[in-house]
Parts: C-alpha cells; sequence; structure tokens
C-alpha cells in the first residue's frame, strides 16, 4: 500500500497497529458467541463456517501483533519492513471484515428478530472497533467498514419493511460517520507525530548551519556499528581567524560564514560521515570505515580543501584557515569522549605550528595491521 505520509511518520503509525490486542480479544468473543447462538437457532451450516473463519483470523491476527510489538520492542522498522508489516495487518483485518460481513448477511437473512438484533450489535462493535483503533491506517479502516457493513445494510434494505428500511438508513448514517471518525483521528495522529518528530529535530539541530549538535553527535556516535571490522574516527575542527571576520565585517558575516561552512560540511557527508557543530566555530565530523584507517586522513584532508577555499559573503570575499586533529579506534572499544580528548590535542597542536591538520591516535600501527590483515 502506498504511504502518503513522510518516512518517519508512516514508520510510526504503522508500529501502532501492534497495540491493538485487547480489541482484537474482544472481536474474537464476540464472534465467536453471536456466531454460536445464531447457530443455534438457525442451524445454517455458512454460519460455522464464517464463525471459524472469524475466530481463526482473528486468533492468527492476535499472534500478529505480538511478534510486532516484539519487533518495535528490539528495532525501529525500515519502510520495506514497515510496509510489510502494514500488508499483513491489512490483510487480517480484510479477512475478518469479510468473515463479519458473512456472518451478518446470514443473520440478516432469516427474519429471526432476536438473531437479527444480535447482527446489528456485531456490525456496529466491529465498525466502531475498527474507527477507533485502526484509523492510523486509513485506507485500511475505512476499506474493513465498507467490507464489514455495507452488504448486511444492503440485505437489511431488501427485507422491504419500514423498520428493516429505517435500520439500513441508521446504518447507512452510522457508516459515514465512522468514516468521518476515521479520518478525524487518523489526522489528529498524523499531526501529533509531525510535531513530535519536528521538535526531536530541531532538538539535535544547529539552528544556524543545519548541522546535528552535540546530542545528535552523541545519539549518532551510539548508533554506529560495534563490529571488528569497522573503525570510528572523530574529527575535531575550529577555524583560524574567525574573530577577525565578525571583527572586521560584524557578526551577521560571521553568521552566514558558518552557515556557508555548514553546507560545505553537508556536501562531504554521506554515508558513515556525520558533520556536527558543536559551539562557535567549532566542528566536528564523526567518521565509520570499514578497516581503512587512512580513509582519516583522505577525509582530513578533503574537509581543509572544502573550507579554505574563498567565500563570498554578502559580497565580500573571504579566506579562512581551519585546524582539525583527528583519531581512529576501533568500534567495539572507542569511547565519544576519550576520543574527543585525542582529536581535540591534535587540532590545539596543529593550531599552533599554523594551521592543517594532524592525528592523535596512540594506536596507529595496531591499527593499520589489522587493515592489512583483513
Amino acid at each position: 500500500m502506498p504511504s502518503r505520509e513522510p518516512d518517519d511518520v508512516f514508520k510510526i503509525l504503522v508500529s501502532e497497529l501492534a497495540y491493538t490486542i485487547m480489541p482484537s480479544v474482544v472481536m474474537c468473543l464476540t464472534v465467536t458467541v453471536l456466531g454460536l447462538f445464531a447457530y443455534s437457532s438457525i442451524g445454517n451450516l455458512q454460519i460455522l463456517l464464517a464463525v471459524g473463519l472469524g475466530t481463526a483470523v482473528s486468533i492468527s491476527k492476535i499472534f500478529v501483533m505480538r511478534a510486532h510489538k516484539r519487533f518495535n520492542a528490539k528495532q525501529q522498522a525500515s519502510m520495506i519492513e514497515a510496509v510489510r508489516w502494514e500488508r499483513i495487518h491489512a490483510l487480517h483485518t480484510f479477512i475478518l471484515a469479510g468473515s463479519v460481513c458473512w456472518l451478518g448477511s446470514l443473520m440478516f437473512f432469516y427474519r429471526d428478530l432476536s438473531v437479527q438484533i444480535l447482527a446489528t450489535a456485531l456490525l456496529y462493535g466491529y465498525c466502531a472497533g475498527v474507527a477507533s483503533r485502526v484509523s492510523v491506517r486509513p485506507y485500511i479502516a475505512a476499506s474493513a467498514i465498507v467490507i464489514a457493513a455495507v452488504p448486511p445494510t444492503i440485505l437489511a434494505a431488501l427485507q422491504g419493511d419500514i423498520a428493516h428500511l429505517i435500520l439500513a438508513t441508521i446504518f447507512t448514517v452510522f457508516i459515514g460517520a465512522a468514516m468521518q471518525s476515521v479520518w478525524h483521528v487518523y489526522r489528529v495522529a498524523k499531526r501529533e507525530i509531525s510535531l513530535r518528530l519536528e521538535i526531536e529535530l530541531q532538538a539535535r539541530r544547529d539552528p544556524l548551519t543545519g548541522l546535528g549538535n552535540r546530542l545528535a553527535l552523541a545519539e549518532a556516535f551510539q548508533a554506529l556499528r560495534r563490529e571488528d571490522h569497522v573503525l570510528i574516527c572523530v574529527h575535531c575542527f575550529d577555524l583560524d581567524g574567525f574573530k577577525t571576520v565578525n571583527d572586521r565585517f560584524g557578526h551577521a558575516i560571521g553568521d552566514e560564514l558558518l552557515s556557508a561552512i555548514g553546507t560545505r560540511l553537508l556536501d562531504l557527508a554521506g554515508q558513515g560521515k556525520i558533520p556536527v557543530r558543536i559551539g562557535g566555530d567549532e566542528f566536528v565530523m564523526l567518521q565509520s570505515v570499514p578497516n581503512h584507517p587512512e580513509d582519516a586522513e583522505l577525509l582530513a584532508a578533503r574537509i581543509l580543501d572544502a573550507l579554505n577555499m574563498p567565500y563570498v559573503i554578502s559580497g565580500k570575499p573571504i579566506t579562512i584557515g581551519v585546524s582539525l586533529g583527528y583519531t581512529v579506534e576501533r568500534s567495539e572499544t572507542a569511547d565519544l569522549g576519550t576520543m574527543m580528548r585525542l582529536a581535540d590535542a591534535a587540532s590545539y597542536r596543529v593550531k599552533r605550528q599554523g594551521g592543517g591538520f594532524d592525528r592523535e591516535v596512540p594506536q596507529m600501527h595496531n591499527l593499520s595491521a589489522s587493515s592489512s590483515a583483513a
């Protein structure tokens, strides 16, 4: 099913489908109890088949939701996984809706008033449950309501008497109201999730440069792969002469320069590279590489080449220097605080030498050996 939401919103909405176990249990019991009563009153074998189908798919759906809940507790779904979970939930929902339709239609077909009263309760209960619990995926909810309620409504109208015509009319109004409720709940949930994600994003983003901040750096570091063939590199760097730019041209020009630097760093970012502004004119580039410590030096050189190129800010040509220090460590033993201190030490050392880049890697020889051995 195609998603009409941003990927992050879609994945959260789909994850909510895992938390509707109680309504499914109630629906399973309702279908079973009402269906068996109808069978005892009417004796039609098709009712037993409809009850069996509804009960079986309800139980299967409960197991699916338990599995989905366990999956959510372990990891965040990718888009492919979220789409797959949505389709599994949709299939179960549509089959259950079909069984409810089948059972309700059979109950309305026979002119047994007590059975028809129970059929009315079955349809109302099912549609209300779908409208309230599956509305986070409105196409599933709306389709299920149509599948379950429209054929029995038509069958009730075909009875021809005033009471059934009134009942069919009420059903029709109720279906319309349920559809409206589905879309209202969905829009509210989508808006609240989008707002929450935006707040979380802003909490991790430097507003001036668009780069991540310290919180984003810590979270990105924790999320890196921890495998014996992966190396982590931390590049710490600041700008040489930035204070002079502020003093000569003003802080507004300085801010525009920082923004331009953020753009260049984002251009360098990509797979395994995360740029961060940690304050003032201080930046960090977090890098993950597979067994190639020399890639850290290559990236350091690229950062210097990119940031040393002249800028034109509000019509004023500006050139800035960079002092960068980096360190490399195996991912399974890497510690962000330690690596930041080592990279900072190298950055301060190279600044005293007039700028450029240097490294502080006490075990560089071992890292290189590990790389060549791999």
